[in-house]
This record gives structure tokens, sequence and C-alpha cells, in this order.
């Protein structure tokens, strides 16, 4: 198995002079990246622009608090803080998804999106995201508010070994690359979507790119919101807050969370 220190030179030798941007700490086996990097922003010992990979993730942590594995090898399990102060921090999930989709993109990889950062190729599911919003506990710290975002990509999984019925890898999708390629592909592009969030018209035009490679908009959707509250509606748009605007029954109601199913 590899190991740690060479996983991340790799890393940073594909970053070259990007490097200087990002801290990144290699572990070889975790419950969830995120929870670590929560964990370590609430102590106080998080910088900003910190990247925290597992080679393997036992309890990766999804949206409704679902849950995956990462077996070691095949996919990539990623989490980095970066700092919200003086940018639109609830399109942080915008910025993500339009990160993993360009930089897979630059690995030859044509994905979209499903609202909200679900990344698909075709219709099947290849990464996943999670953003959190963190701080210190202690009130004495100097270090603001952070988001955390958690990224997992399937890499090199077959189809004997992916792990839902609905996911895909990039292999069985005919893309072989690494998994330190894929990472580093993702940071680069991180920085440059993230960086658009503080600057109005690159937010605008972040947010209009979005909506071109975002597959539920102009679908039938599902949109799930508790066991018993579920709206079906048709995607119609996604706002400037990042929302998901839904025509249901000729009203138009926005979505800032939720489920959401791709109808036929």
């Amino acid at each position: 198995m590899e190991s740690c220190q060479s996983f991340r030179e790799t890393v940073c030798d594909l970053l070259s002079d990007q490097i200087a941007s990002w801290k990144i700490d290699v572990v070889e086996r975790t419950g969830s990246t995120n929870s670590d990097l929560v964990a370590r922003v609430r102590r106080g010992a998080c910088p900003d622009y910190s990247v925290l990979i597992g080679l393997a993730q036992d309890s990766g942590k999804g949206r409704l608090d679902r849950a995956w594995s990462t077996p070691p090898g095949s996919a990539v399990a990623v989490s980095v803080a970066v700092p919200l102060s003086g940018i639109h921090w609830e399109l942080l999930p915008v910025a993500a998804g339009m990160a993993v989709v360009r930089g897979l993109g630059d690995l030859g990889v044509n994905a979209g999106l499903k609202w909200p950062n679900d990344v698909l190729i075709g219709e099947k599911k290849v990464c996943g995201i999670l953003v959190e919003v963190a701080q210190p506990a202690s009130p004495d710290s100097p270090a603001g508010l952070l988001g955390v975002i958690g990224i997992g990509v399937n890499v090199s999984q077959t189809g004997d070994t992916v792990e839902f019925p609905g996911a895909i890898s990039l292999s069985m999708a005919g893309v072989q690359v690494t998994r330190e390629q894929v990472v580093a592909a993702i940071l680069i592009r991180l920085g440059q979507t993230v960086g658009c969030l503080g600057v109005e018209e690159d937010r605008l035009s972040l947010l209009q790119a979005y909506r071109q490679v975002c597959r539920t908009v102009g679908q039938q959707v599902r949109v799930v919101l508790g066991e018993q509250n579920i709206v079906e509606g048709k995607a119609v748009d996604i706002g400037e807050d990042g929302r998901l605007l839904v025509d249901v029954d000729g009203q138009v109601r926005a979505f800032s969370s939720g489920d959401v199913v791709h109808l036929r």
C-alpha cells in the first residue's frame, strides 16, 4: 500500500506553484475526514485552506446522515477548510460542485450535477459532497468561521465493488486516472471557484455555469423534506442564493435543502 507521505508528495508535485495555498495532511485510515476536520476547527487547530485526505474511510458522512465507506486504494476521501469571511458562503455547495465538475473535466470526464452537488456521469453518481460550517469552540480564538467541504469520488471501483446500485466510478466510465490526479485537479479548481464567491461578477458567472451543468433544472422532480413532507413539481431554475426553484402546481417554491429525485 502506498504511504501517506508518498501520496502527499505526489499531490504537491501536481499542484506545483499552487501548493502554497494548501496545507495538506494525509492519513492512512479514518472514520470521516469531515468529522476530523470539523473537530480540528473547533479545537482551533485548523488553519485556513487545510486539506485532510484519508486513504481509507470507514464511516464517511453524507447528506441526511447517510454513511459510506472508502475501501483502500479505490476512491478519494478529502475534506477542505476554507474561510467564510467576505464571501457568499451560502453558495459553497455551488462552488464545491463546480470545482469537482471542472476538475474531472480537466481529466477528460464529462460530468454534470444533480442539485445541490451530487456529481453525475450520465445518470449515475460518481461523487458526493457535504458542506458543513464550523468555528473554534473557544471565544478567545482569533480564527473565524470556516466552511468544511467533504468530497468523495469513486475512482477505481468495479461493478462488483462500487457501494451503491446507482453509483459509478471513473474507471467504470472508461477513465483511468490516479487518486492523486483527482485530488490535485479538484483542489486547483476549488481554489478558483471559492474565490469567485467574493466577487459579484464572478459569483454570478459561476452561478450561470452551475445552471448549465445542473441536470436537475428542467426535470420533473420529487423533493423529499421528510417522511411526511414530499413535494413534486418541475425544477425551473437555481436562485442567486443557490436554492432550487420548483414549479409546484403553478407556484414557484424555493428549496434550500431536501433530497431530490429526478422523475421519468
